[in-house]
């Protein structure tokens, strides 16, 4: 009796092999856009709602809210004919007191704090995969910021500074 050789079959066996890496490289690589895509939208919403804050903290109009909508509107119609992510976006602004107290400055005029939030919505590359009935991911951006009581500062920094540059110019 001499020593018996088996020989399996493997034929196939590296292009399964392959098959199984490179769908776990297909995966990997569209979450990693997915993530590169919510991130890029969230900085853009970011800076509208700053963007929109500072707008309304500078304005002399009465109706800042309106202001806000329309700074952020603004912004994000340009963005939305590029992007294929966000689907829909709500801007709100309030004021409010600072930490429910009611604080005055120099010449007793009420403090407020104003806030800027942008709801949006982004679509999401395969939602059943991950278990999601809304095929898009619900997102907010704020910005929060105190008016100057010196109007004379809104447009610069310090007395005797030159205005800040307009946007766009």
């Amino acid at each position: 009796m001499g020593l018996q050789v088996y020989y399996f079959n493997n034929k196939g066996q590296s292009f399964l092999e392959g098959i199984i890496v490179a769908t776990m490289i297909t995966v990997f690589m569209f979450c990693a856009i997915q993530v590169c895509v919510i991130v890029v939208d969230d900085m853009f919403a970011n800076f509208s709602a700053f963007y929109a804050i500072r707008k309304v903290v500078v304005s002399k109009t009465k109706d800042i809210t309106n202001v806000a909508k329309d700074t952020a509107t603004k912004f994000f119609i340009p963005y939305l004919a590029k992007s294929a992510s966000i689907i829909y976006y709500k801007t709100t602004h309030w004021d409010d007191t600072i930490l429910g107290n009611n604080i005055v400055d120099h010449s007793n005029k009420q403090i407020k704090k104003h806030n800027v939030k942008i709801a949006y919505g982004i679509n999401i590359m395969f939602p059943k995969l991950f278990g999601r009935f809304l095929p898009y991911r619900e997102q907010s951006a704020r910005a929060r910021m105190v008016k100057s009581p010196d109007e004379e500062f809104y447009n610069k920094a310090y007395p005797n500074a030159k205005e800040f540059l307009k946007y766009g110019k």
